[in-house]
């Protein structure tokens, strides 16, 4: 708005600035909307981490006995990187 009587000054059209506004704040309304029909995601407590693993039931089995190459192409679709540290025999997970 404090621009406004600056681009009258400099020539602009009326009509011109008036559709730019208008299509600024339908923009910001539905922007606004859309923030607010976002549902805050309930943070997962440690119990229900554990339960979930426990569901997993054998996957460590079968991601111990898995082939390379299939974890590689698991991990890149999961977005993780892992890294392992021979000396202190420690991997590092990074997403």
């Amino acid at each position: 708005m404090q621009r406004l009587p600056k681009a009258l000054e400099a020539g602009w059209e009326p009509e011109a600035l008036t559709s730019q506004y208008n299509a600024a704040v339908a923009e910001k309304r539905a922007a606004e909307a859309g923030i607010d029909s976002l549902q805050p995601t309930e943070r997962l407590s440690s119990t229900e981490i554990r339960a979930m693993v426990d569901e997993l039931g054998e996957m460590k089995l079968v991601l111990d006995t898995a082939d390379r190459g299939d974890l590689a192409e698991l991990y890149e679709a999961l977005r993780l990187r892992i890294s392992y540290n021979e000396k202190t025999r420690v991997a590092s997970v990074d997403l």
